[in-house]
Order: C-alpha cells, then sequence, then structure tokens
C-alpha cells in the first residue's frame, strides 16, 4: 500500500514492507553426505556433518518513489539477517540497495539506469558452488542502463548492459574479486486467447568476469583468470485454470574459463505454477539441472578415474501467502536442493553430493 508522506517529502511514496519468519535449515553450508576425517580416521556420515539449526529471520524492504512527469526515480533499501539458534557462527546478514531512474520515452520506449550496492556479512565458504573456495561474504557494487521497448503491438522486449564488482570477504588469507561486464536481452510476444494471455520468448545473456585472487604467501604470484557465461533461455506462459499459470522453460549456459579448467555446459529444464487469487497466492518451482565439466574428473576414494566431472542438481520451491487481517499475510516458504555428483572420493570436500532444505513459517507486514 502507497502511503504518501506530502508533509515530509513533497510529492514522493513510500511504500513499507516488514516480515519475519521461523524456520529449519538444514546443511547450511552444503557439506557433502560423507567424508573421511584424517585426524579422527573415521568417517563421518550427515549426522556429524551437517550443520542445522532452528532459524528466526528477519526483512525489512523500504521504497521511495519520487514521479515527475514521465520521469521516475526510485531508491530501495532491503537489510535482511537470520539468525540460527544452534549454530549462532552461522548467523549472518545482508544490505541490499538499489537506485533507479526511469524515463517514459515513448508510448512504446522506456530508459532505465540502475545502481546496486549488496553487502553480506557472513563467514564460511560455499560448497555449492566451490570452484574456487568461494567465501559466503562479499560486498557488490553495479550500475546496469536499460530500455524496454515494442518491436510491434504483440512485443515486449528488453534490453540491458550491466557491469560492476564482487569483493568477497576474506575466507582465511586470500582476498578474491571479479570485475564483469554483461548483456541482456529479452524478447517476448504477448497473445490473447480464450484462457486469458499468453506469451512466450527468450532470453540471452552473455557475461564476462575478470577475476583476481590475492595470496597473502608473498611467494605466490596473484592468480588472474577470466570466465565468460553465455546462456539461451527459451519459455512459454499460460493459464491453465482459472487464476493458475504455467510457466516451462529450458536453459542453456556455457562457461568458459580461459584457462580451461572449470569450463562446462549445462542444461536446466524448469517449470513454474502460480495460483493467484484475493484469499491466496502460491508460487511452486521445479527444475533439473545437468552440468558437464570440460577438463575437470570425477575420482573415487583410492583416485581411480571415473570420468569427467558431472552433476545433477534437482530443485524444489513453494511460496505461499494467506491474508491473516487487513494488510498482514502469514507466509510460507521452503526449498529443496539435491546436488548428485560422480565424484564419491570421501577424501575431499569439494564437488561432492549433498542434499540442503530450508522450512519456515512467517508474518509480513505491509504498512
Amino acid at each position: 500500500m502507497l502511503i504518501p508522506f506530502t508533509q515530509l517529502f513533497a510529492q514522493i511514496e513510500t511504500d513499507l514492507d516488514l516480515e519475519t519468519q521461523s524456520g529449519y535449515e538444514q546443511n547450511i553450508f552444503r557439506f557433502p553426505k560423507t567424508f573421511f576425517d584424517e585426524e579422527q580416521d573415521t568417517l563421518l556420515g550427515p549426522q556429524e556433518t551437517y550443520r542445522s539449526s532452528l532459524y528466526q529471520s528477519v526483512n525489512f524492504r523500504l521504497l521511495f518513489t519520487k514521479t515527475f512527469g514521465k520521469q521516475e526515480l526510485t531508491f530501495r533499501t532491503n537489510p535482511q539477517g537470520r539468525y540460527y539458534f544452534e549454530d549462532e557462527e552461522a548467523s549472518y546478514y545482508t544490505l541490499y540497495n538499489r537506485l533507479r531512474y526511469q524515463n517514459r520515452l515513448s508510448r512504446k520506449t522506456q530508459w532505465n539506469v540502475t545502481a546496486r550496492f549488496n553487502f553480506r556479512d557472513r563467514d564460511g565458504e560455499n560448497l555449492d558452488d566451490s570452484d574456487l573456495r568461494f567465501p559466503l561474504g562479499y560486498t557488490h557494487l553495479e550500475i546496469s542502463s536499460g530500455l524496454n521497448f515494442r518491436a510491434y503491438k504483440q512485443n515486449r522486449s528488453y534490453l540491458e548492459v550491466r557491469s560492476g564488482n564482487r569483493n568477497y570477504k576474506d575466507a582465511t588469507t586470500d582476498a578474491l574479486q571479479y570485475n564483469f561486464l554483461g548483456v541482456h536481452f529479452t524478447y517476448r510476444n504477448v497473445f490473447k486467447r480464450v484462457t486469458g494471455y499468453h506469451s512466450y520468448g527468450v532470453e540471452i545473456e552473455a557475461t564476462q568476469r575478470s577475476y583476481s585472487r590475492v595470496y597473502i604467501d608473498p611467494d605466490r604470484e596473484t592468480d588472474r583468470f577470466n570466465w565468460f557465461y553465455t546462456s539461451v533461455e527459451g519459455f512459454y506462459r499460460c493459464p491453465i485454470a482459472k487464476n493458475w499459470q504455467l510457466r516451462p522453460s529450458l536453459i542453456w549456459t556455457r562457461r568458459k574459463d580461459n584457462k580451461e579448467t572449470f569450463s562446462y555446459s549445462e542444461i536446466r529444464p524448469g517449470a513454474s505454477i502460480r495460483y493467484n487469487e484475493s484469499r491466496f497466492s502460491m508460487r511452486f518451482n521445479a527444475s533439473y539441472t545437468l552440468r558437464n565439466f570440460d577438463v575437470l574428473r570425477a575420482t573415487d576414494s583410492d583416485n581411480t578415474d571415473l570420468g569427467a566431472l558431472r552433476f545433477g542438481y534437482t530443485r524444489f520451491r513453494l511460496e505461499a501467502s494467506y491474508p491473516i487481517a487487513k494488510n498482514m499475510y502469514l507466509e510460507f516458504d521452503g526449498y529443496w536442493n539435491g546436488r548428485n555428483s560422480n565424484r564419491t572420493n570421501v577424501n575431499k570436500l569439494f564437488f561432492r553430493s549433498y542434499e540442503y532444505y530450508h522450512a519456515g513459517f512467517g508474518v509480513k507486514l505491509d504498512l
């Protein structure tokens, strides 16, 4: 709900959301299912290796909007925090800020410029995407410029160029960061049928990341490398019943490492189902990702070569909202992610199979 504070900010509108959620998260750091601890000379399983906990999270969103003629300026700030009762060291907070300028150049064309500053204060390393032992904490700066336009009546297209920097918080002793430059293009057609509005299209994205890792060891030279990402997504959105909407999609992604080591190709079929009416809304997402690495090899515990490293990700997410009072909603968010890896070497942490999930209930206030 928009509330104009005309006495404090002339013609500035605000939108405030406050959400709190209680839940449980299993395997917070995406640890592999088994691991051999050399110090204890023991094979550990999920009960010993998984770090799991009940949690309490708080999410605060505040949006300021200033409109002048065909132009609009918005600022959004979004602090979030999650506290783990049984594992305080895993607790973290994030701060997302976005400043956006929009200018409606014509009835069919809109230009926008966006600046983002994101900060995450979190300890630990990401075992889910741990090609280079990425820390979980970082500072992210980004600026982008985009154009919404219609090539013809049924068309909805978007072209955006973005660049920026992500600087990871030191995991142990080294410093890792990357600069990036990317282009994103969306081409979508919308048409009406008896059942409602249908749309189909394609999204294409290309991004280059230029990394540098500075080692605390003075005898080691700074490591520099480039990753180039290309992705293409085809999708179709259509109503399947009253208040129900289906969106199947297929995504192909290619990462090219200039040093070859971490190059891969992946394909991701998925589907999203939405239900929306005045008393209840729900969204369910499901996908499967098959990722094949070009150079990295899978091994077993005897270091026998098992072929090229391969992942299979299965992901499910359910989000639901139910109004319980004026401007107050009961919220549910549940997510499950299982990664199946053909690397079965229990002496290694990285590139292994794991299971992760969280589920929480909360209350959202729209003020």
